[in-house]
């Protein structure tokens, strides 16, 4: 990446429709486009292959001048495959999406355990660890996860990674977005233009490097400054000034903070749970709050701290990098404390 100069192609260079196997992510909606309100960038649910037994996805998306608002149940559009003992329940989340993200003055925590970001199904993103019982393991490495990275904790399915089987995991993706964050930056797929032409690909690569061989997730990883392209929240400024998060082959998988202005929900904390990584600062688990404004999530509550999930989210769209990535860290990892029964 160095010194080449990159540009990410808008969702408007991408195809009016890509279809993915029996998915299909809509990218053009002349009646929802013309405002800048990106419903195209999210999936048509209705285009299901979940098994009949379960109820089938819904997902709506509309704006004002300030939010998206997303309504989601919070079912997947594909097969059900279970990887821990919960099913896949329905949910009930009202994601408010902030249209105009704005920079915090530094980096802040994302929680623990549960939501962290919301996925363009409507479902959300968890942070790269586990729960407590699991001693905040990698559930990638640990091989936690169905196909697309996610799976379910007191019914509640979500992604700790990018879910792959969302769109077309090649060169071709450039640009998709694949969710957006909770402070209101987009998360993209890691392909990148190397020109402006973009005669030439590149996949970002996350700074943040396996230093230990230890159990736990933030522990076993350090941000370590131009190891990789982008910056300790897994992200970077865009060759346009906007930021974006990419969603990288390794820790973090989708970020590592919040980069952007954001308050948590007061019930999106998880019992046990914590704070995951600021500038690679350990959580001490506390619900800490950032600043600003944030959206609210409203999800079910578990039971003996598998998870009180409620959480919000918000959003952006991207272009490539220019300049050194925001507010380095100082590479230490977050230790979260043992304890709960968590469901990561």
């Amino acid at each position: 990446m160095t010194s080449k100069f990159r540009v990410i192609l808008g969702i408007c260079m991408i195809v009016a429709m890509m279809s993915i196997g029996s998915l299909a992510i809509f990218t053009a909606n002349a009646q929802s486009t013309s405002d800048g309100c990106p419903t195209a960038n999210f999936i048509d649910v209705s285009i299901s292959t979940l098994q009949s037994n379960y109820t089938q996805p819904t997902l709506g998306v509309n704006c004002d001048d300030n939010a998206i608002y997303v309504q989601s149940n919070g079912m997947i559009h594909y097969e059900f495959v279970a990887i821990t003992p919960f099913d896949l329940t329905e949910q009930n989340y009202n994601w408010q999406i902030p249209r105009n993200p704005q920079m915090a003055n530094s980096p802040s925590d994302i929680p623990l355990l549960g939501p962290v970001a919301m996925a363009i199904n409507g479902v959300p993103f968890f942070g790269p660890n586990e729960n407590p019982r699991d001693d905040y393991g990698d559930p990638v490495l640990d091989n936690l996860l169905d196909f697309c990275n996610g799976h379910t904790a007191q019914g509640m399915y979500h992604y700790h990674a990018r879910p792959n089987c969302l769109y077309s995991n090649d060169a071709s993706s450039v640009g998709v977005v694949l969710g957006y964050s909770f402070d209101g930056y987009p998360i993209l797929s890691p392909y990148v233009c190397d020109n402006a032409d973009c005669t030439s690909i590149s996949k970002m690569q996350s700074s943040w490097q396996r230093t230990q061989d230890v159990r736990n997730a933030w522990e076993a990883h350090e941000y370590i400054a131009g190891s990789g392209d982008l910056d300790q929240c897994n992200g970077t400024t865009l060759a346009d000034g906007s930021y974006a998060y990419f969603a990288t082959d390794t820790f973090p998988y989708i970020m590592g903070c919040y980069v952007g202005v954001a308050e948590l929900n007061a019930n999106s904390a998880i019992p046990g749970g914590g704070q995951g990584g600021q500038n690679g600062q350990a959580p001490q688990g506390q619900n800490q709050q950032a600043q600003g404004q944030q959206p609210t999530g409203n999800m079910p509550q578990g039971q003996n701290g598998d998870g009180q999930f409620q959480g919000p989210p918000n959003g952006g769209n991207g272009q490539r990098p220019q300049g050194p990535p925001p507010n380095g860290g100082n590479g230490q990892r977050p230790r979260g404390s043992r304890g709960g029964n968590g469901g990561g």
